[in-house]
């Protein structure tokens, strides 16, 4: 009798705590989902050429977010479409640009102060050509600045960060260790549930 009394608690426990991380985890993706703005970039091809030119869109779409952030999603969606098609024009490519505006996957990426983890966020997807190449992603909003080729948050991109988010929020994604044991460990529980639950 007593033995099925510890079992019952310890299942209590462990569901108890299953249930506080899988929410926190949540709070903290619906946080990040509603107060960042990603970038997904698809290149033409692998070929050493279209991938410097993804690139190049890269750093012209970040550049005039810095300068003009529109605050329409379709707006939005057009300026990074038409900046990108300025670059292909200026490289000659014979291949132009598409851009949309929406709710997209995206995996874990770390940048220099900043690790974001994998789930769906809003975020603007430019497909230069047939998009048969490889991805870049990156965040468009709050801006990053380009130093020796990776991304980084500029001071005035924390600052922003930092009065958008909660501060618990903020403290996960600064720190990139946390980031991967938080929601590791939430993914993992939601494993558990589902194999308890014979999902």
């Amino acid at each position: 009798m007593k033995g099925s009394k510890v079992y019952v608690f310890a299942a209590a426990l462990i569901s108890a705590a299953s249930c506080a991380v899988c929410a926190y985890s949540k709070d903290v993706e619906e946080d990040l989902r509603s107060e960042i703005v990603r970038l997904h970039i698809i290149a033409e091809s692998d070929s050493e050429y279209d991938q410097a030119v993804k690139l190049e869109v890269r750093d012209a779409v970040l550049d005039k977010v810095r300068t003009d952030m529109p605050d329409d999603e379709a707006e939005l969606a057009e300026l990074a479409e038409d900046t990108a098609n300025e670059v292909l024009s200026e490289n000659g490519c014979a291949y132009g640009a598409k851009a949309e505006y929406g709710t997209f996957m995206f995996p874990e990426k770390s940048y220099k102060g900043l690790t974001l983890p994998a789930g769906e966020y809003e975020g603007v997807r430019v497909v230069l050509g047939s998009g048969a190449g490889a991805n870049w992603w990156c965040v468009m909003y709050p801006p990053l600045c380009v130093e020796d080729g990776e991304p980084e948050l500029s001071e005035e991109g924390e600052a922003e960060l930092q009065s958008r988010l909660r501060e618990d929020t903020y403290e996960v994604i600064a720190e990139p260790d946390g980031v991967q044991v938080k929601f590791r460990l939430a993914e993992a529980v939601r494993k558990v549930v589902g194999a308890i639950n014979g999902e």
